[in-house]
């Protein structure tokens, strides 16, 4: 990915990554449900300009449904309609890939053809990607892997999983920022522990769903729902509770390559290839 930048341009946060002289150079800034086209790009062209090389284009993970050059749908509102050319110039080339495809063109390189696996990215909310024998399960438009929709039964009312398992339904509940929820955690305050206890518990049910219906041999799970202490073992206990045996014991369920960047290092993969059809 010399010369091209990568962006993951999430819900909570936007990382900038760029290999320079076989290491990363990487900066983070806040985003939020407002954040606006303005802001990611005045950010990312200020990552770009303090770089010791002058980059040729840059990938951009995104949260939503990406058709051609746009951002056509997203949960991120002021983002919907975003086209690649507002951050594009005469020598900067802008590509936009959903997040999680870029984790999938990031990951995949890890894999054999005949594997199936599945990738889900549990951060502000929740999406996943499945490749089996050698094909990427796109669905009829885009949208295959829309877990973090899924409805599940809690306290009487029927609610998805983005919103009882999902970094911003966490956040939400429990009423503080992340760094005090994490503090909170690591004292095994109550409050805190219940929370993710529950966060844990639903995802671990929509791993089972994974297995069952696409009986992968791997699950990766990359994102910042991950970083919450007890989060994936509970979850993993319960996919154990309610998953068919011999299916649970043949599915390893394990972190990204770099958990970090997977996003980043994906769209800027894209953009690669993109950029140099060769490549």
């Amino acid at each position: 990915m010399n010369k091209i930048i990568g962006v993951d341009a999430g819900g909570t946060k936007m990382l900038m990554t760029a290999e320079y002289e076989g290491e990363y150079i990487d900066k983070t800034v806040p985003t939020g449900s407002d954040v606006t086209p303005e802001y990611l790009k005045s950010e990312i062209f200020k990552f770009k300009d303090c770089l010791p090389f002058v980059p040729e284009g840059m990938g951009m993970g995104v949260v939503g449904l990406v058709e051609d050059e746009t951002l056509k749908m997203s949960h991120l509102k002021n983002l919907c309609g975003m086209k690649t050319e507002y951050f594009s110039t005469e020598t900067f080339k802008a590509h936009f890939i959903n997040d999680v495809k870029a984790a999938m063109a990031c990951e995949e390189q890890f894999y054999s053809q005949n594997t199936t696996f599945a990738l889900i990215m549990a951060g502000t909310g929740f999406a996943m990607s499945v490749r089996t024998q050698g094909v990427n399960v796109l669905g009829q438009d885009g949208w295959a892997g829309e877990i973090g929709s899924s409805p599940y039964p809690i306290n009487g009312e029927i609610k998805t999983l983005d919103g009882i398992s999902g970094g911003k339904a966490i956040l939400n509940k429990a009423g503080c920022s992340i760094d005090e929820l994490l503090k909170a955690l690591n004292n095994n305050e109550k409050f805190a522990t219940d929370i993710i206890k529950q966060g844990g518990y639903y995802f671990g049910l929509a791993l089972s769903n994974v297995i069952h219906t696409f009986n992968p041999k791997f699950i990766v799970v990359g994102g910042g729902c991950t970083k919450f202490k007890g989060y994936m073992d509970q979850a993993i206990l319960t996919a154990k509770q309610y998953t068919l045996e011999d299916l649970f014991n043949n599915c390893k369920i394990m972190e990204p390559s770099d958990a970090k960047r997977i996003v980043a290092l994906g769209a800027a993969k894209f953009a690669e290839t993109k950029l140099n059809p060769e490549y």
